[in-house]
C-alpha cells in the first residue's frame, strides 16, 4: 500500500541544487565548503536595449551599412558619440547618427543598429551550510549536507537565512506586532499558529529575515503594498495550528541557523533561484556531509508501514499527525456515505476511520 510523502525529520541527508537562469560561471569547485551565503554562481545578462534607426536618420531607406557605419558589433559606445555618417562632396549636406544613450553594440542589420544599454548580474548563494557534491557545468552545483528538514504547505517571499528565534512556547499561540523589537532583527521567527498583516509589517520595519507559522490566510498574497518578508506555513492556507510533532522538531532549533523558503507549489513561477522542487521548506544544516534530496523523495509515492507516522491533510482533523497501528483491509463508509479504503488511526483518545486519500505518510 503507498501513499504521498512529507519530509518531517530532525535527521535527514539533504541535496539541494542551485542553477543559474542561463549559463554562466560557477564560482566554486566539487569538495568545497561553503556557508549558506556564500555565491556559487553568477551570470550577467542584457536587460535593456535600444535600437538606432540609422537608414532614417541618413534619410537613405537603401543604405549600405559597411559604406556609412563608423562603429562596428562589440564595440562600446558613449552618449552623443557619432555612429555612421553620410558623406556628401558638400560639407552642409552631409548626415550623422550619433548614438542617444550609452550602450554596446550587439548587432546590426539592415539599416538599424541595437545598443545593449543595461545588463543585469544574477547571483546565486549557496542557501545551507555544506559542501559541494557536484559541479553542473556553467548552471550551478549541488550541495550537500545533514540537517533538519520540515518540508511545508506554502509560503512567500522566497529564500532566508538565519538565527531562529522561538517567541512561542505552544503551536497554538500567536504573536502580536508589539512583541517584534530590535532583538528580533536579522532573525528568523517561530510565530506560532499563525500571523496577521500588521505584524508582518511590523517585521518588515525592523528587517526580520522571516517567520515560520501553522497557517497563513491567503488574503496576505494579495497586499498592496506586496510583503517582502519570507513567510513559510507548516500546514497550509486558513487559521490551523501547527502541528504540535512540527512544532516540538522547530523548537528545538531555536538559537540554531536555518534556512527556510517561502513558495507555494501551486502558485509558484519559474524562479532563477531553485531547490530540486519548487516548494515551501525548513532546512537546518549540521557538519556531516551526505547525499539525498529531501525534495526527490517527499514528493514519491512510498509504501505505507506500521510504526510510521501519517498526517491528516483534510476534514475535520486537518493536521493531525499519529502513528499507523494496522494495515487497511476492506474499503469502509466514511460519513459521507462513501465506501472508500483507509486506516484505523487513534485521534483524541479515540479510533477514527480516515480515507487514504487523506493522508500523507511523514518520511523521517
Amino acid at each position: 500500500m503507498q501513499i504521498s510523502t512529507r519530509t518531517i525529520s530532525p535527521d535527514q541527508k539533504i541535496s539541494v541544487r542551485r542553477l543559474l537562469p542561463i549559463l554562466g560561471q560557477v564560482l566554486v569547485q566539487k569538495g568545497q565548503k561553503v556557508s549558506a551565503l556564500d555565491t556559487v554562481a553568477r551570470v550577467e545578462s542584457p536587460s535593456r536595449h535600444h535600437i538606432i534607426d540609422v537608414a532614417k536618420q541618413l534619410a537613405k531607406p537603401d543604405v549600405k551599412m559597411d559604406k556609412v557605419m563608423l562603429k562596428s558589433v562589440g564595440e562600446m559606445v558613449e552618449i552623443g558619440e557619432q555612429i555612421a555618417v553620410r558623406r556628401n562632396k558638400l560639407a552642409f549636406l552631409q548626415k550623422s547618427v550619433c548614438a542617444p544613450v550609452k550602450g554596446l553594440i550587439t548587432a546590426m542589420g539592415q539599416g538599424w543598429v541595437l545598443l545593449e544599454t543595461q545588463r543585469t548580474v544574477t547571483q546565486i548563494q549557496a542557501f545551507i551550510n555544506g559542501t559541494v557534491s557536484r559541479v553542473i557545468a556553467h548552471r550551478g552545483v549541488v550541495i550537500e549536507t545533514n540537517g533538519t528538514v520540515v518540508e511545508s504547505a506554502c509560503g512567500f517571499g522566497g529564500e532566508a537565512y538565519g538565527l531562529f528565534k522561538r517567541l512561542v512556547d505552544s503551536p497554538t499561540q500567536s504573536i502580536t506586532a508589539d512583541e517584534l523589537d530590535l532583538h528580533t532583527q536579522g532573525m528568523i521567527i517561530l510565530a506560532g499558529q499563525s500571523v496577521d498583516e500588521a505584524t508582518l509589517r511590523k517585521a518588515e520595519e525592523l528587517e526580520v529575515r522571516g517567520l515560520v507559522v501553522g497557517s497563513i490566510d491567503a488574503s496576505l498574497l494579495r497586499l498592496n503594498p506586496p510583503l517582502k518578508i519570507c513567510v513559510v506555513a507548516t500546514e497550509g492556507f486558513g487559521d490551523m495550528p501547527m502541528s504540535p510533532y512540527t512544532f516540538g522538531i522547530l523548537r528545538n532549533l531555536n538559537g540554531r541557523e536555518i534556512s527556510i523558503r517561502g513558495i507555494t507549489p501551486s502558485l509558484a513561477s519559474s524562479t532563477m533561484i531553485n531547490l530540486t522542487d519548487e516548494t515551501a521548506l525548513i532546512l537546518s544544516s549540521t557538519s556531516k556531509g551526505s547525499s539525498s534530496s529531501p525534495t526527490e523523495e517527499s514528493k514519491k509515492m512510498t509504501e505505507l508501514v506500521i510504526g510510521n507516522y501519517v498526517r491528516v491533510t483534510r476534514g475535520e482533523f486537518l493536521g493531525v499527525i499519529t502513528t499507523v497501528e494496522a494495515m487497511p483491509f476492506d474499503p469502509q463508509p466514511i460519513e459521507s456515505g462513501i465506501v472508500t479504503l483507509g486506516l484505523p488511526l487513534m485521534i483524541e483518545g479515540a479510533m477514527r476511520y480516515i480515507p487514504l486519500a487523506n493522508l500523507e505518510q511523514i518520511g523521517q
